[in-house]
């Protein structure tokens, strides 16, 4: 089954968006911090602190693997860390057609200002932390994803839809290389 993966950076608007076009879509939707949460009855931030970053990030891992065995087609929003794990990047890939929803610094910031539900971005100085992720982050996104797609201030709807005829077209090229090859 192939999914719809949304990555990118905190703030990019994965849950947001990734809700609007599996609503759109007919698909299911998960976002893997959710799924995390849920089953941990703890959030993130509660995880990290508890337990460290490296448990939380080997329960993305888990939780991706099990996904891939997922009936149902779904739009999934996976935290803006789990793409760092290169051991992540072959369980992405198999889960379906992977869309980096792309901000800039100065996007993303404005969109987590006041969010103190990110742990990596707590204390002084966000700017320079965003700035910071984003160098080492960025490249990890771009060349993982088979489709980008840039968030900025575009209205939601034309997002969606850029999205869709996007991931069609990754799609149809896929399955041709997919048939090439039998």
């Amino acid at each position: 089954m192939r999914h719809i993966v949304l990555i990118g950076f905190m703030g990019s608007g994965k849950t947001k968006t990734g809700k609007r076009l599996a609503e759109e879509a007919g698909y299911a939707f998960i976002d893997v911090d959710k799924k995390i949460t849920s089953e941990m009855k703890m959030s993130v931030t509660d995880i990290f602190n508890r337990f460290g970053e490296v448990f939380f990030r080997a329960l993305e891992t888990k939780t991706i693997k099990e996904l891939r065995q997922m009936e149902k087609r779904a739009v999934i929003s996976v935290g803006g860390g789990l793409p760092m794990q290169e051991q992540n990047h072959k369980y992405l890939k198999e889960l379906g057609t992977i869309v980096y929803l792309k901000g800039s610094a100065e996007t993303l910031q404005k969109r987590l200002e006041g969010d103190h539900s990110r742990p990596l971005l707590a204390g002084s100085n966000m700017e320079e932390k965003i700035r910071k992720m984003l160098q080492t982050r960025e490249p990890v996104y771009e060349k993982l994803a088979d489709v980008t797609v840039v968030t900025a201030q575009q209205p939601m709807k034309k997002l969606i839809r850029e999205i869709h005829i996007k991931c069609e077209m990754f799609e149809s090229q896929y399955l041709m290389k997919s048939n090439s090859h039998i």
